[in-house]
């Protein structure tokens, strides 16, 4: 058998191969593989055997250094917490701050601030009620009949009512 043919029987005895079968009728094939899981028994006997010779508290020792050289590297202080916090965030804190530095550019590029807007295509211009300017109507024409307008000034702002009447309508009936 060559060493290629070696190698694929350790596989196999090892489950490595899933369900490939192989040809065991070759010279010798059938007892290299008896060998092989004697040899795997035998090392993996050895190996349980050695663990359980360890004393438990051997065991506690080696968990207790190994917690100690993890505990080390922790942050103490209240400054070197948000230290550690902010180098395992960096990435989300500096694309957070190019975010808002992108939007508040763009909000300063498009503000209007105290520039005249031209609306385009005879479109209205839609303002708060606030920052109009009242409307002042001081008379108004109506063929057929009598109008009356009236500017009132009060706490809450302007307000203009016009009143319409017929011409025929005769007062005081």
């Amino acid at each position: 058998m060559s060493g290629k043919d070696d190698i694929e029987l350790m596989q196999h005895v090892d489950g490595e191969l899933g369900t490939l079968e192989l040809d065991l009728d070759k010279e010798g094939a059938r007892e290299k593989v008896e060998s092989l899981k004697q040899m795997s028994e035998l090392v993996r006997g050895h190996l349980e055997m050695s663990a359980d010779a360890i004393p438990d508290r051997r065991f506690e020792a080696m968990w207790r250094e190994v917690s100690r050289s993890i505990d080390v590297d922790a942050p103490v202080g209240v400054l070197a917490r948000i230290r550690s916090w902010f180098e395992r965030h960096r990435g989300h804190v500096f694309t957070g701050i190019a975010s808002a530095g992108a939007v508040a550019a763009i909000a300063i590029m498009l503000r209007s601030g105290d520039k005249e807007v031209v609306a385009p295509n005879n479109a209205i211009d839609v303002q708060p009620a606030a920052l109009r300017a009242p409307p002042v109507i001081e008379d108004l024409e109506t063929p057929g009949g009598n109008s009356t307008v009236l500017n009132i000034e009060d706490d809450d702002g302007h307000t203009t009512v016009i009143v319409v009447t017929p011409a025929d309508t005769v007062e005081g009936i």
